[in-house]
């Protein structure tokens, strides 16, 4: 109950500054979902808007990793199998974890595996006595790509949650947290 009068809190907050920042790229989407609460009493629009929002920001952010990320001639795809990889204890993982850990399906795992394997950033093989399992690791010239693009990410995304209180920044990962145990309940449930 706390946390959703804190998100109350923060929600009437964003929505009374909401004037003082450039809204044009959610003015639209803001207006489409009033629309069909206007023609679906019962559409729970504040919720909608909340999911639409989430889906903005993520856009967003990607964009911003994108355009930090070009100057090292990575995308987020390959740029995350990098960072997954940097932060496993022994730089290693198998193929099915890294996939669900960057959230790529094998397919495109595969490609973008197949570009950065070619480009001398990771080495592939199998691990001892299991033929079947692909075991994918960072190589010394993977590691000093995402040693140098880290850093250049961190600085352009980071600038998001400017303004926020330490004490906004605990609530709102709290929240996510929730957001992610129901997603992850949603998921098992299908």
């Amino acid at each position: 109950m706390f946390a959703l009068l804190q998100l109350n809190k923060i929600q009437s907050e964003l929505y009374s500054h909401m004037k003082e920042y450039d809204m044009t790229a959610f003015d639209a989407t803001a207006k489409r979902l009033q629309n069909i609460r206007t023609r679906m009493p019962a559409f729970p629009m504040e919720l909608m808007r909340l999911l639409r929002m989430t889906y903005h920001i993520q856009k967003g952010m990607k964009d911003l990793t994108n355009a930090a990320l070009k100057k090292h001639d990575l995308v987020d795809a390959s740029y995350m199998v990098l960072a997954v990889l940097y932060g496993t204890d022994d730089e290693t993982s198998n193929a099915c974890t890294l996939g669900m850990a960057c959230h790529e399906k094998p397919a495109n795992l595969t490609r973008v595996c197949n570009d950065l394997e070619a480009r001398g950033l990771i080495h592939r093989g199998t691990r001892p006595g299991d033929r079947r399992s692909v075991m994918i690791s960072l190589t010394d010239k993977g590691r000093a790509l995402i040693e140098t693009a880290l850093p250049d990410v961190y600085q352009e995304t980071s600038a998001l949650y400017e303004g926020f209180t330490p004490e906004e920044l605990q609530v709102l990962d709290k929240l996510y947290v929730r957001q992610l145990r129901n997603l992850n309940n949603l998921n098992n449930q299908n």
